[in-house]
């Protein structure tokens, strides 16, 4: 069940039981911080180069491997994956995926062994565990079996009425497979319900230094409502603290941040959604290694597919195009589609560059 409202920046595992989604809370202690001395003292490029030549294993000096996102194509596109120290932005449109795509990406990490803090600002922990059921459960099952939206309903369900679930999991095959394959990753996977009141960059930084002191990934669900106290009256000047505060982070304490930012409302009505659509974007623009922008790929498709392949043009619906429209690491300006299921609270794992033309118009088709 949901962490008490009044701990909502407790976090909890995300540990699934037959009867109960059980929460731990953990006290939130700022441990002192990583960067003011390590980061400030200086080091001569003779001794990098000596740690690089002899395979010195100094933190501070060699760079970490890439960690797979678990999503195909957008890994080669970054060279293999999220980098530590890294701030990834993902950007979109309300519904068109940017919570899915990010618990998905957590999720596939933890799996893989590294520890990762969701902390969300909308949704509890419950609602986020019944996420992540969801998404196992179309893992390996027929999305279209009827039985199955079954199961969907009741786990959508479950934070209102739990025992229902409770009675399925001991009768349901689909259902205690998709709980084993949770139990894989959740004493790594830590959900945390944050405050937009409360839960500042100071308390992110606690919460990684409580949870992630090996390193991993924090995710942030959304930028712009981590709490800066006394809040600016202008925001602009808001977002440009928290996105410098979660790049400090991701410095200090070499750990990836994925954060999910919200589009302002001159995208509402915005040809094709970008990078400068987002709410403080000029802040988040220089601070960000990587920008990923999600559109849904049918509104931003060329009117030569819609006018000569009808059935193309229709099956674009299915598909949410990922922009990278920014890469310290490497190539920009780069297409990439998945297949959305969302039912399952999911994407495609297997994508494609994008092959058709694209437009920056948003198309508005009856």
């Amino acid at each position: 069940m949901p962490c008490p409202r009044a701990s909502r920046a407790a976090p909890c595992r995300a540990r699934f039981s037959a009867t109960s989604a059980s929460s731990a809370a953990t006290s939130i202690r700022r441990a002192p911080s990583r960067a003011s001395s390590s980061r400030l003292a200086p080091t001569t490029a003779t001794a990098v180069l000596s740690a690089l030549l002899t395979g010195q294993d100094d933190e501070a000096l060699v760079r970490s491997a890439p960690v797979p996102t678990g999503f195909d194509v957008l890994d080669t596109a970054l060279g293999g994956g999220i980098n530590a120290t890294e701030l990834l932005l993902l950007g979109g449109l309300p519904g068109v995926g940017k919570t899915i795509a990010a618990i998905q990406i957590a999720r596939n990490l933890a799996r893989d062994g590294r520890d990762v803090v969701y902390a969300c600002y909308e949704h509890t922990t419950g609602d986020l565990l019944a996420r992540l059921l969801l998404l196992e459960l179309g893992e390996e099952a027929d999305a279209l079996d009827p039985h199955l939206e079954l199961l969907r309903d009741v786990v959508r369900t479950s934070m209102v009425e739990p025992d229902a679930l409770r009675e399925l999991v001991d009768r349901e095959p689909l259902l205690q497979a998709a709980i084993e394959r949770m139990r894989d990753y959740t004493d790594r996977l830590w959900l945390v319900a944050a405050s937009g009141a409360h839960t500042g960059v100071e308390e992110l930084a606690a919460l990684v230094d409580e949870h992630l002191p090996q390193g991993g990934l924090l995710v942030v669900d959304y930028l712009q409502k981590v709490s800066v106290r006394p809040e600016p009256s202008d925001e602009t000047e808001k977002v440009t603290r928290i996105a410098e505060g979660l790049k400090e982070l991701a410095l200090s304490s070499r750990i990836a941040v994925i954060a999910i930012a919200a589009a302002d409302r001159r995208a509402l009505d915005a040809p094709r959604l970008r990078l400068h659509h987002l709410r403080g974007s000029s802040a988040l623009a220089y601070e960000a290694d990587v920008a990923i922008i999600l559109n849904d790929k049918f509104q931003i498709l060329s009117k030569v597919h819609l006018a000569y392949d009808t059935a193309q043009a229709e099956g674009a619906r299915n598909f949410v195009v990922f922009s990278v429209e920014k890469n310290r690491g490497g190539p920009a300006l780069v297409d990439l589609e998945f297949r959305k299921t969302f039912t399952h609270y999911r994407f495609g794992s297997q994508g494609a560059y994008v092959r058709e033309r694209l437009v920056d118009e948003r198309l508005n088709v009856e």
